[in-house]
């Protein structure tokens, strides 16, 4: 088993991070890192629930043993923990005996929302924001990933800020280098949140059950809400319609991370829903195997060790933005 090492991040570790799909989380504990923090999520009739990965009495991991009356079990002894962290019940006492008060699992925030599992390891600084296209099922919303990325989040989100490497990464996909200049845009910062709106790509392909054989100009909005979380909408402005995705990364480790992504929209409901997924996989696949070759791994705040160019607003804004924010994890 990989050794992992706890770094720590004033932001991060107080965000919420998505790390599992909810369908997947069935009746057995899943072992999960965030920031390097081992942690142990399950499911009972109560919902979901996160524990430090750690029986307190010989340090094996819980998620490596079971679930048994809404309890989780230590594979080793058999000590029980419940969704509080308190262990419950230690096998090998005598019966009536009272169980010892340090005898607990550290306990994290968890949730499910939007076809995930969510950990807050630290305390969240707010609840997940609610967005009504990825909340309400008309818009067929479709959970993604997870993808493992060999690199940092950081990295992984500004990539998702740019829009001049999709004539050439997404090449007759998303992009074609005949159609490589980009129009002038301006970023808006607000609290909690940057952005651009109303940007004119034309893309070949674009998505899974668009009618354009011929490719077209869809007009884009980007935000990051998040250090490691962001959205987009493209739309069609002939027809309006229009895709949403949402990307949010796990950080495992400075230099590692599990993205997960969800799309929605409000056209082509005929169109096998695999087909968008699969769209998505190809996508965020070509992304990895550049976001994975790039130096220096973790994303430098200091603006003049790479140059940049006034196309580069966005990833400049989210650069800014991690430096005010205190973000020290995947940057340097």
């Amino acid at each position: 088993m990989a050794k992992v090492q706890r770094i720590y991040d004033p932001v991060l570790e107080n965000d919420w991070h998505a790390v599992y799909l909810a369908s997947e989380l069935k009746d057995q504990p899943v072992g999960v890192i965030i920031l390097g923090e081992r942690v142990a999520i399950y499911r009972s009739k109560d919902g979901v629930h996160a524990l430090q990965d750690l029986c307190i009495h010989r340090g094996a991991m819980l998620s490596k043993g079971w679930v048994q009356n809404d309890v989780l079990v230590c594979p080793y002894h058999g000590w029980q923990y419940d969704a509080s962290g308190q262990c419950v019940c230690i096998p090998a006492q005598p019966k009536g005996e009272k169980i010892p008060a340090r005898a607990k699992a550290g306990v994290y925030a968890c949730q499910e929302k939007y076809g995930f599992i969510w950990v807050c390891i630290g305390e969240p600084v707010a609840d997940l924001p609610h967005f009504e296209e990825f909340a309400d099922p008309s818009y067929r919303p479709l959970p993604c990933g997870p993808y493992h990325v060999a690199a940092a989040g950081t990295r992984v989100i500004e990539n998702f800020t740019d829009f001049a490497h999709l004539m050439f990464v997404h090449q007759n996909l998303l992009g074609h280098p005949d159609y490589a200049e980009l129009p002038d845009f301006q970023v808006v910062k607000e609290e909690g949140r940057i952005y651009i709106d109303q940007i004119p790509i034309f893309q070949p392909v674009a998505h899974s059950g668009s009618d354009k054989k011929e490719g077209t100009t869809y007009v884009y909005m980007k935000e990051v809400y998040r250090p490691l979380s962001a959205r987009l909408s493209k739309a069609d402005p002939s027809n309006g319609q229009t895709l949403w995705i949402m990307l949010t990364v796990q950080p495992v480790a400075e230099d590692e991370c599990i993205v997960f992504m969800i799309v929605s929209r409000n056209y082509a409901f005929d169109v096998d829903d695999a087909n968008f997924i699969q769209f998505q996989d190809t996508v965020f696949d070509q992304d990895a195997r550049v976001i994975e070759t790039q130096k220096p791994e973790l994303l430098p705040l200091d603006l003049q060790v790479e140059l940049n160019h006034k196309v580069d607003r966005f990833s400049i804004a989210y650069r800014r933005w991690l430096r005010e924010l205190g973000v020290k994890v995947g940057t340097i």
